[in-house]
C-alpha cells in the first residue's frame, strides 16, 4: 500500500472515531435528560440512578473527544500519520473513564443504601419509568455495537473503553427494569435495591477497565524498553 493511500486510510479512521464519539455525546445527552426527568416524575430511584450514570457518560464522552483530538494532532506531527499511536493519550483517557465510573458507582451505591429503608409511604413507580428503561437498553446496546465496530477498525483503545461504558449502561438499565417492575408489582424496596446494584456494577466495571488499561500500558512500556 502506498504512503498516500495509507495516509488516506488513517485520516478516514480518525474521522470515523470522531463521528462515533460525537454520536455517543448526542445519544447520551438525550437519554440523560429523559431518564432524569421521567425518573423524577415517575418516582423511580433506579431510573434516576441510571440517569446519573448516563450523566457520567457525558463527562467520559468529553474526555474521549479530547483524547482523540490530542492523539490525532500528535499523530499528524509524525511521518506517515500514525493514528493508532499516541498511546499515552489513549491510556490517560481510558484511566479517566475508569475513575469516573468508580466514583459514579460508589456515589450511586451510597445514596441508594442510605435511603433503602425510606420506602414505606412513598409514591409507587409509574409505568413510564419502565418504558424509558427498556428504551435505554436498546439504545445503549446499539451504541455499544456501533462504537466497538469503529474501535476495532481504528484500533483505538479509548473507543474500546467508551464502548464498554455504553455496554455498562445497557446492563444497568436491565437492572433498573427489574427494580421498576418489582416496585410496580408491590415491592417498593426493589427499585432502590436495583439502584444500589447499578452503583455496584458501575464501580466494578470501572475497576476492571482501569486495571486492564494499567496492565496493557505496562506491557507496552516493557515491550518498548526490551525493543530498544
Amino acid at each position: 500500500m502506498s504512503s498516500t493511500s495509507e495516509h488516506g486510510r488513517k485520516k478516514h479512521d480518525a474521522a470515523s472515531a470522531f463521528r462515533a464519539a460525537q454520536a455517543s455525546v448526542l445519544l447520551n445527552a438525550v437519554l440523560m435528560t429523559v431518564q432524569i426527568a421521567i425518573g423524577w416524575m415517575a418516582f423511580s430511584d433506579g431510573l434516576l440512578a441510571d440517569g446519573v450514570h448516563t450523566l457520567a457518560d457525558l463527562g467520559a464522552d468529553g474526555m474521549v473527544l479530547i483524547v482523540l483530538r490530542l492523539s490525532t494532532a500528535a499523530a499528524q506531527r509524525r511521518a506517515g500519520f500514525e493514528f493508532e499511536g499516541s498511546d499515552w493519550y489513549e491510556t490517560a483517557g481510558s484511566l479517566f473513564i475508569s475513575i469516573l465510573l468508580i466514583a459514579t458507582g460508589m456515589e450511586t451505591l451510597w445514596t441508594s443504601l442510605s435511603h433503602l429503608n425510606d420506602t414505606g409511604n412513598g409514591p409507587s413507580v409509574h409505568a413510564a419509568a419502565l418504558v424509558v428503561a427498556v428504551f435505554v437498553i436498546v439504545a445503549k446496546e446499539g451504541l455499544f455495537r456501533y462504537i466497538m465496530s469503529v474501535a476495532k477498525r481504528t484500533r483505538s483503545s479509548v473507543l474500546v473503553a467508551s464502548a464498554w461504558h455504553a455496554r455498562s449502561d445497557a446492563i444497568s438499565a436491565c437492572v433498573a427494569v427489574l427494580g421498576i417492575a418489582g416496585s410496580m408489582a408491590g415491592v417498593p424496596m426493589s427499585d432502590r435495591v436495583a439502584a444500589a446494584l447499578i452503583g455496584l456494577m458501575i464501580a466494578r466495571m470501572g475497576w476492571t477497565l482501569g486495571w486492564k488499561t494499567f496492565k496493557d500500558s505496562f506491557a507496552r512500556t516493557a515491550a518498548g524498553t526490551t525493543g530498544r
